[in-house]
């Protein structure tokens, strides 16, 4: 991250670092409203010192996924725990901005009216599917993961698995497992090349970095979490099929 020039305007020091777009929507600057404005004196009328948006830029830079490497020798409830957090993280920061971002675009040509029409409708289907999988697979295997470290009632604990398996959950994963196939496809893959609207470039950035946030998350799932999670459900059906045995 390169040291800010505040006598550049927000335009040039955007497109040389997208990433100071968020820092400034988060400090209350829509950079697309100033564009031809020095940095200087933005922070000047906005009542933003220079530290705070440095601050502010390091930690967005700093949000990066470790790979699914780094999560095998984690339980599987600190996994989960992770995965949560980025589903926050996703639905009240990224999404929100980014759907600004698209709303405030200028519809002046098919992407951009493609954008703004279809984007709603894949975060509605996107924040569906995590509400799914946190009621569902990380519900499930966060009682599996509880019967196998303390006691648990073995008829509770057959019902809970006769309603879900972790192989059947694997496979629906697998299957719809990529939100974004459709934008990648409208913006030819984030393409930005010999592009000069510097607020859709962004658009077009912001986009390619939640796609690749999605894929290490959900290679994290598919990788790291699934395996643990298909071990966790055969020593936990034997427990209990040892234990009806004895009664």
């Amino acid at each position: 991250m390169q040291h800010l020039n505040v006598n550049k305007s927000l335009q040039e020091l955007v497109e040389n670092d997208y990433v100071l777009a968020h820092a400034l929507y988060f400090l209350g600057v829509k950079f697309y409203e100033h564009k031809m404005v020095s940095l200087k004196e933005v922070l000047q009328t906005s009542d933003i010192t220079e530290e705070q948006l440095n601050r502010k830029l390091k930690e967005l830079h700093a949000e990066e996924f470790p790979g699914a490497e780094f999560f095998k020798f984690f339980e599987v409830d600190a996994i989960i725990e992770y995965l949560k957090h980025a589903h926050y993280l996703y639905i009240k920061e990224k999404i929100p901005y980014i759907s600004r971002l698209i709303a405030d675009l200028q519809d002046t040509d098919k992407l951009t009216h493609d954008l703004k029409l279809i984007f709603p409708y894949v975060v509605e289907d996107f924040i569906k599917h995590i509400y799914h999988e946190e009621d569902s697979l990380f519900y499930y295997v966060l009682k599996l993961h509880s019967a196998n470290t303390t006691t648990f009632n073995e008829s509770v604990m057959l019902e809970i698995m006769s309603k879900y398996s972790i192989k059947r959950m694997a496979a629906h994963h697998e299957n719809d497992d990529d939100e974004m196939k459709g934008i990648r496809d409208l913006t030819k893959n984030y393409a930005v090349d010999g592009m000069s609207d510097v607020h859709l470039k962004v658009v077009l950035k912001e986009l390619q970095a939640f796609d690749q946030d999605l894929f290490i998350h959900a290679r994290i799932e598919n990788e790291v979490l699934f395996p643990k999670a298909l071990e966790l459900e055969a020593k936990v059906a034997k427990y209990v099929a040892e234990s009806i045995k004895t009664y």
